[in-house]
């Protein structure tokens, strides 16, 4: 069908703007006017242009799926209508993707579509767990404290998001700072000393010779260094996305040292947070095992988890089912053990993914330490090296001199 790109006044003076599917301009139109809307201008949609197309991802930031579910939930148990409340949260929300989608999903209902129907439209922006969460919370009536859970869910998420984030700033930091001050030494301070170090004369060391070298050539031929390294950045981002590429990356980030601890931590963490979110509002361990797998950002617990949802499907319990992927914390197999006897497996993984985000922080901590000597470390040898050549050849001539 196709979609026409609108902006429309409404009675209370205000302006917005969206793409709407009808038959020809004509329904579009009387579908906009029929919502008591004055418009302002109304064309095809021809789609995005090179100018105007957004590289980034479609997904919304966690912070605005947390504004969405919590302003959400407040408006709909207050007893305002969906319809309403969308129009609310339309007005409330900053981001321009949120407005998008706030808008799309306004529209959608407005056209007669359910609201899981219109979140699901929205899925290329929207998580898998938002759009199941709402159809779940829908069909049982209980909406608003599904967008409660949602809103907590997310938070939470934020939260160790957060934390790993933040302990890695100071790590980045020092690998910014060590890549600007070897290109300054390159490009400023090597040139100049090597001038006057071939005015003076005399065997230059190979160190000094070396070092000469890729000076002078950074400086002639920055440009191909640009685009080697940038060659170089989205090979590996190809690579990482291919099917080979991200199951090799996904090894690596389990079986290093310290980073697969982190790795290891952070995934339980979201498992067991996840799936409880997901059990506690209704959805069934089968559907719950399979959205869950997608939140993981790690392709070997995916697989591991698809081997268990099979399992799951033939009979066996969530418990053994998982057992067998060995790159869980042994106290998850025990948790949901327990939580399946006594029944109460939402609460149980709930209080596991509290544990599980400690000790994930823990493990983040324990990373950032150890990456902080090592930058340091690289630092101190690309400057000693500069350092060591520069002030070997005047040493040398230093030497003849006092002779």
């Amino acid at each position: 069908m196709p979609k026409f790109r609108y902006e429309v006044v409404d009675a209370k003076g205000k302006q917005s703007s969206g793409v709407i599917e009808a038959n020809n301009v004509n329904d579009a139109s009387r579908l906009l006017k029929a919502d008591g809307k004055y418009i302002a201008s109304i064309k095809a949609d021809t789609g995005a242009s090179i100018l105007t197309a957004d590289i980034s991802s479609p997904k919304l930031k966690t912070k605005d799926l947390v504004i969405i579910s919590r302003q959400l939930a407040s408006l709909l148990s207050a007893g305002i209508t969906i319809i309403r409340a969308l129009d609310m949260l339309y007005q409330q929300v900053e981001s321009k993707k949120a407005k998008n989608v706030v808008g799309a999903i306004y529209e959608s209902i407005q056209s007669g579509k359910t609201l899981s129907e219109a979140f699901k439209e929205q899925s290329a922006a929207l998580p898998s767990i938002m759009v199941t969460m709402v159809s779940a919370g829908e069909e049982s009536g209980k909406l608003d404290e599904v967008m409660l859970r949602l809103a907590d869910h997310f938070q939470k998420e934020a939260k160790l998001k957060n934390k790993v984030s933040s302990a890695l700033v100071y790590p980045k930091i020092l690998a910014f700072v060590t890549a600007v001050v070897t290109v300054g030494l390159m490009v400023f301070v090597v040139p100049r000393l090597s001038d006057t170090i071939n005015e003076l004369g005399g065997e230059l060391p190979a160190l000094t010779k070396g070092v000469m070298a890729f000076s002078q050539s950074l400086v002639k031929f920055w440009y191909i260094y640009i685009l080697v390294v940038a060659a170089i950045v989205v090979s590996f981002k190809v690579w990482k996305k291919s099917e080979s590429g991200s199951m090799t990356w996904a090894k690596l980030m389990l079986k290093f040292p310290i980073v697969g601890k982190s790795t290891k931590m952070t995934a339980a963490a979201r498992f067991t947070r996840t799936m409880a979110t997901l059990l506690r509002s209704g959805i069934s361990v089968l559907q719950a095992i399979e959205i869950t797998s997608a939140t993981l950002d790690n392709k070997i617990l995916e697989k591991r988890l698809y081997d268990a949802r099979i399992d799951i499907r033939k009979g066996m319990n969530l418990s053994k089912a998982i057992r067998p992927i060995k790159e869980f914390p042994p106290m998850i197999y025990a948790m949901v053990a327990i939580g399946e006897e006594s029944g109460t497996l939402d609460s149980i993984l709930d209080k596991a993914a509290d544990f599980f985000e400690d000790e994930a922080d823990s493990a983040t901590a324990k990373l950032t330490a150890a990456l902080e000597p090592c930058m340091i470390i690289i630092m101190a040898i690309v400057v000693g090296l500069v350092v060591a050549a520069c002030g070997l050849p005047i040493f040398k001539m230093a030497s003849f001199i006092n002779i």
